[in-house]
Formats: structure tokens, C-alpha cells, sequence
């Protein structure tokens, strides 16, 4: 299983700057490969102009076809007001939803059909109507002027910035008028550099940008396709991933030291990430909640403001749709459960519901994940939070880098608020608390897919490396410190087989005894329902621990408790047997 997502691309803003007259059409490849384009149509009907856009794209991301569809209408009135209509597609159930202006008025009505009605306010000078933001580029381009301006994504919900400048004249073929402008655009937390040929009469026929060092081009079907380069589309996904050293005790670590080696992004500081000198990180497991923390009910009555908001409902979560009536019925939760008893079975709840771990879903919202249990991280992620705000716990989502394994890439988790810290839970690896090898960039109320911050998790990873130095107070390439049949890890995880002898190469622990192995011995996550779907349950007949056992690929998964999973690989029934009953576990591991 693998825990990375690919972001929705900047939904609707890489596709064009502003909407045009009539009929227009563009093309757009994504590293050298097309990956999509975008229709625009305007038409007058009993006195209201309207404008109808749709923009499309299909990207590969581990052998699957991730797809996004953005549909919009907007309609300009007699009287001057403004309504919009929108759907996105990213999984089986759209994103949709309406908004209205009236003149004068200092806000917008913005209504999803799932989720609460909001009323942003309007920037000063900001562009509502497409066309508006047309002529001024138009303008612009005729007048050798720098432009800003400021629009508004009803698909994420946020407000966009551009900023650029005219260089000069640059034509391209059959646009002999065209102006080369450089500059940058703001979509929610990424700022990307833009490189935007506009006609005076055509408008905008041209836009180049780069998610890192990937170039995404969008232009008219006019003009020529680009030659073809080194590169395609899977590399946006690609270009995500970073590859670690091996460790043994991965999973199970407490505590890791990484250095950046490049640039490194800002990056907020609590409990479990900390800077150090020398652009080091130390990175840490939270504390598992005692005490009263432990013990803290749900919220009941009125919430605090910073509760409230984190048990909100939205368009992501939610959690008032009957749909949820049924998922709780199936969790069954005795009466009088603690915050951090209900996370707790809510994380694991989650990652037993969602079977099918697909990684061809965009972005589904919790109540689709309630009728169609598939996806990946965000689905793992906003079905939580909708299950423990539904039930009093206060929750969000995070964004960052997880490790897994040989791989450091993009990743969505959940917190939730216990006194006066948030502890992180994972839900799509049935962790909590969650695992130390990992990232925070930021944290969202999920009040909307803008808040999601995506692209600037992914931007903030271009050109920058973690290097693994510390696990605990040992390198991280020491691995585990091996004598005889005992294997002793960071934190003083002791692994120990009687008769059984150790062997370590490259981060990679091996065990044989005088009748069996070498069988290779690695902590891992628990097994998802894909692979245990053909194992065989065991247990040991002295020592009661249980495991999976696969019997054509001989791996044994042994359910060690307290979250803790290890995997051996290359043992018949018997010798999986023999390893239930004689593997012992140090006490900081059990």
C-alpha cells in the first residue's frame, strides 16, 4: 500500500488567467505530456450574458488515472447582478454548489450543496465577472502596462492573485499582436511564477508555469503543440517522493533527526517537530494522553470558539447527512467514551471501512466515502474527522510528509484536540498516536478544498532533501545493534528469539535458527484488508499472540499490541507457529 496522493491541480487556475469572448479553446500538457484543456462559450439570453466554461485533466499516478472535470456558468443580469454555478468532479459524487452579488453589496453568497453557506468579503477592486478580468488583460497588453488583479475560485473557495509585468512585444503564430508578460500568480498557499502571451484583441493565448522543476503550458488550439521533451505527467506525482534509507524499526520509532539539504520551508514548531541548529529537525511520536487527557469526555453543550470551529460541518464533512446514521451504527460505541477512546476507535474504524485503498480517486468527500468505501489518504482522513465531530471530538486535517518504508512523500492525516494540545492519529495506517517520521507543513478546518493546501505542500518539496541522521540518540544508519538472538533498536526495542541468531545489511534485519531462515524481520504497519484478505489467522498456543499468515508468499504478520505490527517474510506454518510463541518483545515495544 502505498500513502501518497497526487494534489488537485490548482483546480481552475492553471487553466486560464481570465475567460474570453466566444468559443474559445485550449490545450494543456504537463511535462510534455497533454493532460487536459478548457472550453469557453458566451451567449445572450432575454437580456443576460453568459458564460460557460469547462476545463479538464487526466494524470497518471501509480498505474491508475486520477480525473478532474470543473464545470461553470456565469451569468450577468439586467440589473447588474451576478449569479455562478459550478460542479467539480474529482471521485463518483461532484463538488457543486451556487453564488450570487448584487450590486453594491461588500460580500458574496457563496452556497455548496453540501455544507454551510458562507459570505466572503470582497477585496477592493476585485474581479467578479470573467470578462472584466479579460479586458483588463487586453488593456494591458495594448498600453504595455503591469496588471494585478484579484479573482476568486468558487471550486476551492479562495481568492487568487496576479501580478505581472509586460516584457515586450513576442509574437506567436497567428497572433502577430501578442505581448510576452512575466510575473507570478497566488492560489491559496502556492505562488508560481507565470509566463502569460496576451493579444490585445484575443486575449490570453499563452501561460507557462512550473510545479517545481515540471512545466505546465496552456494554450490556444491555434497555435502549434510544444516539441517534445524529457518528462511526462507521472513525474508531477513523482517529483513528490523522496527516497530514505532503510530502518528496521521504522514504524516504531519515537524520536528522528533529519537535516534539509536545500531550502528548507517554514515550518511551524510543536510537540512533535522542533528546530534544531544547522537546518535539523527533530521530529517526535506524541506522548500518548494520561491522566486527564485521557480521560477528557466529548465536547457537550456550547463548544469554545476554537472548538466550535473544528466541529463545524462543511462541504468535506458533512457529518449531518443520514448516511452517517448507518456508520455509527456499525461502530458501536458504548456510552461515556473519552475524546481520545472515541479517536481512537474511529482511526481504526476508518481503515477497516475503507477496503479498497484506491489511489484513483481525486478527492471524495466523507459522505461519498460513506456510501462508496475507496481512496486513499484525504478519504482515510475526512471520513475521520466527520466521525469524531459527529461524535463531540474536535478535528482537522493535516498536511505534510510521511515516511514509509524507502519513501518520504505527501500525506494527509488527522489531529484532534485533547486539553491544550492536538495529538496526530492516522487513519489510512490505523496509527495513534501517529508514527514520528513526519512532516507538518499545516493544518486545515476542511471548511473547504482551498484550505487543503496541496500545491504548497508539494512546491515546498522541490529542490530540498531530508536526510535522515538520528534515530533516537543513534545514527539512523546504524539500524538496530545485534548480538546474538537479540536485536536491540532505538528507544530499547528488543527483539529476541532463543537459539535464534541476527544478521543486519543495509538497514535490513535477517533471523535464522539452526532448523529454519534466514526469514527477513522488519516493523511494519498494520495489514490492510487487501492483504489479509487470503491470510489465515494464528495464534500461539502458549503465548496467545496472534498474526496473519499468508500461505503462498509465507508472511507472517504479528499483532505485537499497542499499535505495533512486525513482518516476517519466508516462513512455512510451522515456524510461524514456533515465532508466536518464542519471539519475545523488549517491554518499551509491547
Amino acid at each position: 500500500m502505498h500513502p501518497f496522493r497526487f494534489l488537485p491541480l490548482l483546480l481552475g487556475g492553471l487553466v486560464l488567467l481570465g475567460q474570453a469572448p466566444p468559443d474559445r479553446t485550449f490545450r494543456q500538457w504537463m511535462g510534455g505530456t497533454e493532460v487536459g484543456g478548457a472550453t469557453v462559450t458566451v451567449r445572450m439570453s432575454e437580456g443576460v450574458r453568459e458564460l460557460r466554461s469547462r476545463e479538464w485533466m487526466t494524470l497518471a499516478r501509480l498505474g491508475q488515472e486520477i480525473k478532474q472535470d470543473l464545470e461553470q456558468t456565469a451569468r450577468k443580469h439586467p440589473d447588474g447582478a451576478l449569479s455562478f454555478t459550478w460542479r467539480l468532479q474529482l471521485s463518483s459524487e461532484p463538488f457543486e454548489g451556487v453564488a450570487q452579488w448584487t450590486p453594491g453589496s461588500t460580500t458574496l453568497k457563496v452556497q455548496p450543496t453540501r455544507g454551510p453557506e458562507s459570505n466572503p468579503a470582497i477585496p477592493a477592486g476585485a474581479l467578479l465577472w470573467p470578462e472584466d478580468l479579460d479586458n483588463q488583460l487586453m488593456a494591458s497588453a495594448r498600453r504595455g502596462l503591469p496588471l494585478r488583479a484579484t479573482t476568486f475560485s468558487f471550486s476551492t473557495q479562495q481568492w487568487n492573485f496576479l501580478d505581472i509585468k509586460p516584457r515586450g512585444p513576442a509574437p506567436l503564430a497567428g497572433f502577430p499582436d501578442a505581448v510576452r508578460f512575466t510575473g507570478t500568480e497566488t492560489q491559496g498557499t502556492a505562488v508560481l511564477p507565470v509566463e502569460v502571451w496576451i493579444s490585445p484583441t484575443q486575449g490570453e493565448v499563452r501561460h507557462v508555469t512550473s510545479l517545481g522543476s515540471l512545466r505546465v503550458l496552456t494554450q490556444r488550439t491555434e497555435l502549434p503543440p510544444p516539441a517534445a521533451q524529457a518528462g511526462n505527467a507521472a513525474g508531477a506525482f513523482e517529483q513528490t517522493i523522496q527516497t530514505l534509507p532503510h530502518h528496521p524499526f521504522q514504524p516504531w520509532l519515537t524520536e528522528v533527526t533529519l537535516r534539509a539539504d536545500g531550502k528548507t520551508p517554514e515550518l511551524r514548531e510543536d510537540a512533535q517537530q522542533s528546530r534544531l541548529p544547522g537546518g535539523r529537525w527533530r521530529l517526535r511520536r506524541a506522548a500518548e494522553p494520561r491522566g486527564a487527557e485521557a480521560t477528557q469526555p466529548p465536547v457537550q453543550g456550547k463548544p469554545t470558539t476554537v472548538e466550535a470551529r473544528y466541529l463545524a460541518p462543511s462541504a468535506l464533512v458533512p457529518f449531518e447527512d443520514p448516511a452517517f446514521e448507518g456508520l455509527l451504527r456499525r461502530l458501536a460505541l458504548p456510552p461515556g467514551l473519552s475524546r481520545w477512546e472515541l479517536a481512537r476507535r474511529v482511526n481504526a474504524f476508518v481503515f477497516d471501512w475503507i477496503a479498497d485503498k484506491d489511489f484513483s480517486v481525486g478527492f471524495a468527500s466523507a459522505v461519498e466515502v460513506c456510501h462508496i468505501p475507496r481512496g486513499d489518504c484525504t478519504e482515510h482522513g475526512v471520513l475521520a474527522v466527520a466521525l469524531l465531530r459527529r461524535l463531540g471530538v474536535p478535528a482537522r486535517g493535516v498536511t505534510g510528509w510521511v515516511a514509509l518504508d524507502q519513501v518520504l512523500g505527501l500525506h494527509f492525516w488527522v489531529e484532534v484536540q485533547l486539553k491544550d494540545r492536538w495529538v496526530p492519529i492516522d487513519p489510512t495506517f490505523d496509527q495513534a498516536p501517529a508514527s514520528a517520521l513526519r512532516i507538518k507543513l499545516g493544518d486545515s478546518d476542511l471548511a473547504d478544498l482551498g484550505s487543503i493546501g496541496w500545491e504548497g505542500a508539494a512546491l515546498a518539496l522541490t529542490g530540498l532533501r531530508w536526510l535522515p541522521e538520528r534515530a533516537g540518540s543513534r545514527s539512523y544508519a546504524e539500524g538496530a545493534t545485534l548480538r546474538n538472538d537479540l536485536a536491540t533498536g532505538p528507544s530499547g526495542i528488543q527483539l529476541r528469539l532463543p537459539g535464534g541468531r541476527w544478521s543486519q545489511r543495509g538497514g535490513r534485519l535477517q533471523l535464522r535458527t539452526r532448523e529454519g531462515g534466514p526469514w527477513r524481520v522488519e516493523a511494519c504497519l498494520r495489514p490492510t484488508p487487501a492483504q489479509t484478505a487470503t491470510t489465515e489467522t494464528l495464534a500461539g498456543a502458549v503465548s496467545g499472540r496472534r498474526g496473519c499468515w499468508e500461505r503462498r508468499t509465507r508472511i507472517l504478520w504479528l499483532d505485537l499490541g499497542a499499535g505495533r505490527w512486525l513482518r516476517v517474510d519466508g516462513v512455512d506454518e510451522a515456524e510461524a507457529f514456533d515465532l508466536l510463541d518464542q519471539l519475545s518483545v523488549g517491554a518499551s515495544a509491547a
